[in-house]
């Protein structure tokens, strides 16, 4: 069984490796990643690792679906009065004479509570005292806090001053972009390359592919390092390397 190690820099979904398999033309093929962000979504049934060197969390397991309840049935049934628990009408006229002082006396307390409840409302809305001011910096605190605001000031004019459309042309976005990459690449392979279990995976792969820009720079460096195992630049690439794997000897 055929074995890729897969470097990326970007976030990837599982569907994405279902068409890596169809890409290299074969389903069988054991998949290591080495990702610096977490895939977007659980994909242990995918790959048989990811490895997670950047920052961020793998996403948790999906929580297996709740297994169908039985609806109760609606219909209750037919309710027994006991003879015993009917009342008598001469009780039950005692008991509404009694009941009657008792409600005046609840309506009473009831009112009392309810005016102290519009005293305390009107307590809170009133507004709190305003706070005392923040005491102004002096000495070498307000020296350093005038650099600050002038540093943040100069910043400012400073970006004023270059014209919106050179800000946002595409060469200025370009260059942008290389440098975030050029970046991104080189604290990628620092990474990998400090990372005992990363270059173990690496070691057993029949092919390393690296799949993004921000990969580049470490794929490179493991084929200065690495001259037995090819390493390529996306899954064309890959799949050439595959063909001639499974090609007979000889054939060349």
């Amino acid at each position: 069984m055929s074995t890729v190690v897969l470097l990326s820099t970007r976030r990837l979904p599982p569907t994405y490796f279902d068409q890596v398999r169809e890409d290299l033309g074969d389903q069988n093929i054991t998949i290591d990643v080495v990702g610096w962000v977490a895939p977007s979504a659980w994909v242990a049934d995918k790959v048989n690792t990811f490895t997670l060197i950047g920052p961020g969390r793998m996403p948790a397991q999906p929580a297996p679906e709740p297994e169908p309840v039985a609806e109760a049935s609606e219909e209750a049934p037919d309710a027994v009065i006991a003879p015993e628990a009917v009342a008598d009408p001469d009780t039950v006229v005692a008991d509404e004479a009694k009941i009657a002082p008792a409600a005046s006396e609840v309506a009473a307390a009831t009112g009392a509570a309810d005016a102290a409840s519009t005293t305390a409302g009107a307590a809170a809305a009133s507004p709190p005292p305003p706070a005392a001011a923040k005491p102004r910096p002096t000495g070498a605190k307000r020296v350093v806090k005038a650099v600050e605001w002038r540093a943040r000031r100069a910043r400012k004019v400073a970006g004023r001053m270059l014209p919106k459309a050179i800000k946002t042309s595409a060469p200025v976005k370009f260059l942008r972009g290389q440098r975030a990459t050029s970046d991104l690449g080189k604290t990628y392979w620092e990474r990998v390359l400090s990372r005992r279990d990363v270059m173990a995976t690496i070691d057993k792969a029949d092919v390393v592919v690296a799949l993004d820009a921000g990969a580049i720079w470490a794929g490179w460096n493991l084929g200065q390092r690495k001259a037995s195992t090819p390493v390529v630049l996306g899954l064309p690439a890959a799949r050439r390397e595959f063909d001639q794997l499974k090609a007979p000897a000889g054939n060349g």
